[in-house]
């Protein structure tokens, strides 16, 4: 005979919350590649090299919007929180993240140095404060 778990409380667990915003995320960029591309197979890349060579070589389209200072642009599982999860999520779905066209003059720009588009440089600057703390979550 088995015995089944039944919880008692119907809230999500943290680990089920990040898995359903991480899925939620990946499918809504996914689709937005595809919007914007016209290609219905078209497939987002998350680690750099493969973004750069995937995604803005092949369709000439970048993402604008990605707050960098507070989530590194990289594989989402790697994403530490569920609270950056969210943020990506909430910036994707209000439109303050997107893929934009981008000009032949634009990608050989992003050739030469990508990381202004990819990872956030301290400038030395202090224009926000200092990088925010995880959640304890």
């Amino acid at each position: 005979m088995s015995q089944h778990r039944f919880r008692v409380n119907p809230v999500k667990s943290y680990s089920e919350r990040m898995t359903e915003t991480r899925s939620e995320l990946r499918k809504l960029v996914r689709e937005r590649l595809c919007d914007i591309t016209g290609e219905p197979s078209a497939q987002m890349r998350w680690a750099q090299g493969a973004y750069m060579r995937d995604v803005v070589a092949r369709y000439r389209v970048r993402i604008e919007g990605w707050p960098l200072r507070e989530v590194p642009f990289k594989n989402l599982s790697d994403v530490p929180n569920l609270r950056r999860l969210e943020l990506l999520l909430r910036n994707w779905k209000e439109g303050k993240i997107y893929f934009r066209r981008i000009t032949e003059e634009e990608y050989q720009t992003m050739v030469a140095d990508p990381s202004p588009w990819l990872e956030y440089v301290e400038t030395g600057e202090g224009e926000h404060g200092e990088p925010e703390a995880a959640d304890d979550a």
